[in-house]
């Protein structure tokens, strides 16, 4: 059961080639965890329903997270570990905590968010940035001890925000 195309979605996001569909399959199932983007419940039940049963879903979000880290080398478990150690630093993440008081800009974390900041978001990280945390991590390094460190020297700078349904920069 396909989800409703977006009308703006770019070519290339409507089709999961050059990534191969078992590996589409394993980045589907690692999004369930952290959807790359903001979603009503009902929504949200839709998008896990749609992948448990098709093992794959046509969401343009997805198969833009998906092919721009495949593109640099993530995998999917590289791509969910990254995401997970990001989430458990709380200025990271609007509208998660009971209290926005802690939320703080970072460049390195770009917001998927509905019309208002205000009113939470996502993090959807882009791939580029986070080379060096895949060279590390592969090196043997702490995943969540690089995450910090890279973290650290950019709080406070502005984080660039994709509203959902737009596509900017998308250069794949």
């Amino acid at each position: 059961m396909p989800l409703i195309r977006l009308t703006d979605v770019p070519p290339v996001l409507q089709t999961w080639d050059p990534i191969p569909l078992e590996l589409a399959r394993d980045w589907c199932a690692v999004m369930i965890d952290h959807m790359p983007l903001s979603m009503t419940p009902s929504f949200m039940h839709f998008m896990q329903s749609e992948v448990r049963e098709d093992g794959i879903t046509d969401a343009a979000e997805w198969i833009w997270v998906a092919k721009e880290f495949h593109a640099v080398g993530f995998t999917p478990a590289e791509w969910l570990q990254l995401t997970e150690d990001v989430l458990t630093d709380e200025r990271a993440t609007p509208g998660y905590s009971g209290s926005n008081d802690e939320y703080m800009p970072n460049a390195l974390i770009t917001l998927a968010v509905g019309k208002e900041l205000k009113n939470g978001g996502m993090i959807r990280l882009r791939a580029e940035p986070w080379l060096p945390w895949l060279e590390r991590t592969r090196a043997g390094e702490v995943s969540l001890s690089v995450v910090t460190e890279m973290l650290k020297g950019h709080w406070g700078e502005p984080a660039s925000v994709i509203p959902f349904g737009e596509f900017p920069n998308c250069s794949l």
